[in-house]
């Protein structure tokens, strides 16, 4: 399972981050809101772990955004032990759990615990498909009760398999959920270490319950006899809780007893929701008695206390809303009076209530939310056009059991208006179709700067030489011969849209210093340059940084680097330009800013690179020296390249 850790505080990072692996957890660690957001949006994690107080960008903030995204991934928030505003706002904000510090560190290996089984299929401590199992707990696993000795990657990768049975993972799929992103592996790390997974399954009698499908990925496919073995564990327990193999079944069953409570209880729901709408009309009336509200505001509380019970989180936000309005001293004022009644009012529809009586069939239709194979890996949007009906609900049905939601449509001349409700991260065109062909939508697309960069397959019946060079000449990135073959397809999505997201993360960022690269700071800089605008450029130098790689080694070079990355991060705000253009040349954009105000700004940034000290392998302790050079637009060049040429005359 994958983390992102974003904490400022270098000490408690360290003993976070220890921590967590000790739990075979993969971290990765950052040291402010505004790489936090930059490490989510490029990578999928299981749970974000995150302090409230973060430069750049505070949590609560970052957490709204996450949520605004359509982000479902569990978050633990870390707030002052005071702070109840704080643990208030991030709940609202989004906030799955909180922490108060001073941390116990056994208190939040539960927490985590608890919220990645949340956050996945498996709603019970013990993984276990037939004789195999696995306890995140303790880290055991075992098979006919004889344990194995697993590598800290084999682990993850059989407790990724056992979260997600029948799920096929690529390789880039299982390198994005079990290596950091700082520490990439290389392409037969991955081979190697599903290979001696397997080898160790073997040797404890699991024999060939990894499979290899040819082109795709990797999967748990344990024998028919295991399988049905895991079906009558379903109503066993363990010791530590239960063990079950199917959470479908589970899910089902908890969703009935939980339909029953709700019925049993629906009548105490409703009084504290009538109590909430009195409050609402006297507030109207302008007669709120002390006591009424008081009581409102107690209900609102208890609404809280009990709707996350029942998948209803938005109801408890609500619900949180209403107490934080209620509660005295604070002021009714007609802005927050409208709040509430708008809040009232929205738990009210949410709950399918309303004072005369409620619908418990609807309200139970509205809180089951389905279980569904790999629900928490990203969702893969392809849009499919295709003049044939029949075929396209083909192609649907057998691309939905891989994990691809998809969108047929079969009159291309719609594609233009579903493809901004869509939003797909592939399109599929046949080459031949009625009113307009493929050939000529691809063509549309890429000369329009909204939809131009779209991975686009075509689909074909033709092999012939002239039809393949058309394709690709209007812009295609792969085609398929009909009739498709599902693997063969299932490859070429894959792989492509594993590249598209791997270029694109190239194209724009550094993978040591998370700062842009050269390439497309370059463009955002000679957006700065504009008549009657000032902009300073600054530019740092490490002239021993091929020094540090030759006598520490590039791991100890990477890591000044990386450091470097960090502080200017941490200094700068949401502004600036940052960027490392190589060679140990970081270029700085300070838009709006002449030199002298440029100067002021970096006189701290300046005390903290001086004072940098790093450790060798050996243990040998050792500086990096700098020279850095400010200049400024228009005073010292009218181009880009005059302004770098000028930093290099006036190096400090």
């Amino acid at each position: 399972m994958k983390i992102l850790l974003i904490e400022d505080d270098p000490v408690l990072t360290d003993v976070l981050v220890s921590t967590l692996r000790v739990q075979r957890y993969i971290v990765d660690a950052v040291a402010d809101g505004r790489r936090g957001w930059d490490y989510a949006q490029d990578t999928s994690y299981d749970l974000i772990l995150m302090d409230v107080g973060l430069p750049q960008q505070d949590g609560i903030t970052l957490c709204r955004r996450l949520r605004a995204q359509g982000s479902q991934v569990p978050i633990l928030l870390i707030t002052a032990q005071d702070a109840k505003v704080d643990r208030i706002a991030g709940l609202d904000a989004g906030a799955d759990d909180y922490l108060t510090k001073p941390l116990d560190l056994a208190e939040l290996q539960a927490r985590v615990r608890a919220l990645l089984r949340r956050g996945s299929e498996t709603k019970t401590p013990i993984l276990q498909v037939g004789n195999l199992q696995l306890d995140p707990r303790s880290c055991q696993v075992t098979y006919a009760e004889r344990s194995l000795n697993l590598t800290p990657k084999e682990y993850n990768l059989l407790e990724l398999f056992l979260r997600h049975p029948g799920q096929v993972f690529s390789r880039g799929q299982l390198v994005e959920h079990l290596w950091t992103f700082d520490d990439p592996p290389l392409e037969e790390s991955v081979k190697a270490h599903v290979k001696g997974l397997r080898q160790k399954l073997k040797a404890a009698g699991a024999v060939d319950w990894i499979e290899n499908i040819y082109g795709i990925g990797y999967r748990l496919n344990p024998p028919d006899s295991e399988q049905k073995s895991s079906d009558s564990a379903m109503s066993t327990e363990s010791p530590v809780g239960p063990v079950v193999s199917q959470p479908l079944s589970l899910e089902q069953s908890f969703q009935q007893a939980r339909a029953g409570l709700w019925q049993k209880h629906q009548g105490l729901i409703l009084e504290r929701l009538t109590l909430l709408r009195q409050a609402v009309n006297a507030l109207q009336q302008g007669n709120l008695q002390p006591k009424l509200r008081q009581n409102a505001a107690q209900a609102a509380h208890k609404l809280a206390g009990i709707l996350g019970m029942f998948d209803l989180d938005r109801g408890t936000t609500l619900a949180r809303t209403a107490e934080d309005i209620l509660e005295p001293p604070a002021p009714l004022t007609p802005v927050r009076q409208r709040q509430l009644a708008e809040v009232v009012d929205e738990l009210e529809d949410l709950l399918k209530l309303n004072l005369a009586g409620a619908s418990t069939k609807q309200l139970a239709a509205h809180k089951v939310k389905p279980v569904k194979q790999g629900s928490s890996l990203p969702t893969v949007n392809v849009l499919l056009v295709d003049d044939d009906p029949i075929f396209l609900e083909q192609i649907v049905l057998l691309l939905q059991p891989w994990g691809i939601h998809l969108t047929g449509i079969n009159n291309p001349l719609e594609l233009w208006s579903v493809l901004p409700s869509t939003r797909p991260d592939l399109l599929i065109l046949d080459v031949e179709m009625p009113q307009t062909s493929g050939i000529e939508l691809c063509q549309s697309l890429r000369s329009d700067p909204e939809w131009q960069s779209l991975p686009i397959i075509f689909l074909t019946a033709h092999r012939d030489r002239e039809t393949i060079q058309q394709v690709f000449t209007v812009g295609a990135d792969d085609f398929v011969t009909k009739p498709v073959v599902v693997p063969e397809l299932l490859t070429r999505i894959i792989n492509r849209l594993e590249r598209t997201r791997l270029i694109q993360s190239l194209a724009s960022k550094d993978p040591l210093t998370g700062l842009f690269n050269q390439l497309q700071s370059s463009r955002l800089l000679e957006e700065q340059l504009q008549p009657d605008r000032v902009f300073s450029l600054v530019v740092f130098s490490l002239p021993e940084l091929q020094h540090v790689n030759l006598h520490y080694g590039h791991r100890i070079g990477h890591q000044v680097l990386q450091r470097w990355g960090n502080l200017l991060h941490s200094h700068f705000s949401n502004h600036e330009i940052l960027s490392y253009w190589g060679n140990g040349e970081f270029v700085i954009g300070l838009p709006d800013c002449h030199q002298g105000t440029a100067r002021d700004r970096l006189d701290e940034l300046l005390i903290k690179l001086r004072q940098q000290v790093y450790t060798s392998l050996e243990g040998e302790r050792f500086q990096v020296h700098f020279h850095w050079a400010i200049a400024e637009y228009p005073l010292n060049g009218q181009t880009l390249r005059d302004l770098y040429r000028s930093t290099w005359s006036g190096q400090q």
